[in-house]
């Protein structure tokens, strides 16, 4: 009987072990992924420089939009006869 709790201590001892290498090796791959996103970052932002907004695309931005009705539409696209839904 004393064999067998052995055998099950070092199997338990195995799968503990591999247990912390496989948390090592993903916490090595997560800090890869970090360094790999802050990279790719880095390129996009020397690639494509932001800028910020005129005064006037801010304007734009923060106003609320009027919304137009089909009459409207079809008039600023020049159709003359338009009729209404029902």
């Amino acid at each position: 009987m004393r064999e067998f709790t052995i055998d099950i201590n070092a199997h338990r001892n195995k799968h503990s072990r591999r247990a912390t290498v496989m948390s090592e090796v993903l916490k090595d791959i997560k800090q890869e992924l970090k360094e790999l996103r802050l990279l790719y970052k880095q390129l996009v932002e020397k690639l494509i420089p932001t800028e910020e907004p005129t005064n006037e695309e801010k304007k734009a931005i923060e106003e609320k939009d009027e919304i137009a009705d089909e009459k409207e539409l079809m008039k600023a696209l020049g159709k003359i006869n338009v009729r209404q839904k029902r």
